[in-house]
């Protein structure tokens, strides 16, 4: 009876071995699962180079300091590119309020200002000036800091 009993456990274990064998990898393949959708094309990014734009850092009625920035704005749709060309004047405008907020003469003389921080800062301008998501970012080319 015991020699039964033991016969029966390791039939049901190796049982049900094999059916997971089968379950997991020998199972075939529903045909009614849909097939996975291919992922969506990156977007198409453009660009537009604003002029060049020069910040002055006023000291005792003096300018002190000029900084130039060579700034890109980067779209992921050229309708929306199509949209801010119309309305330029915004746009710099926005950019060039941010950047005189941005860079008082503290925080100049001490060095305190990075790209980085300046980019995200404008992208956030921008978008509160023309709508959000209509710039997809903003990126500054070049600096150049004149005494």
């Amino acid at each position: 009876m015991k020699k039964l009993i033991l016969l029966l456990v390791i039939l049901l274990v190796l049982g049900g071995g094999a059916a997971a064998v089968w379950w997991y990898f020998l199972k075939p393949k529903d045909e009614t699962a849909q097939a996975e959708e291919p992922p969506p094309p990156p977007p198409v990014l453009t660009q537009i180079d604003l002029p060049l734009v020069s910040i002055s850092v006023i000291n005792g009625n003096k300018s002190a300091q000029r900084i130039d920035f060579l700034i890109t704005v980067v779209f992921d749709d050229p309708e929306k590119e199509k949209k801010v060309e119309e309305r330029m004047p915004r746009l710099f405008d926005a950019v060039n309020t941010e950047l005189h907020g941005i860079l008082p003469r503290k925080m100049v003389e001490q060095g305190g200002f990075q790209r980085s921080y300046l980019e995200e800062r404008l992208t956030k301008a921008v978008a509160e000036k023309l709508g959000k998501g209509v710039v997809n970012k903003i990126y500054i080319k070049d600096m150049q800091v004149y005494k």
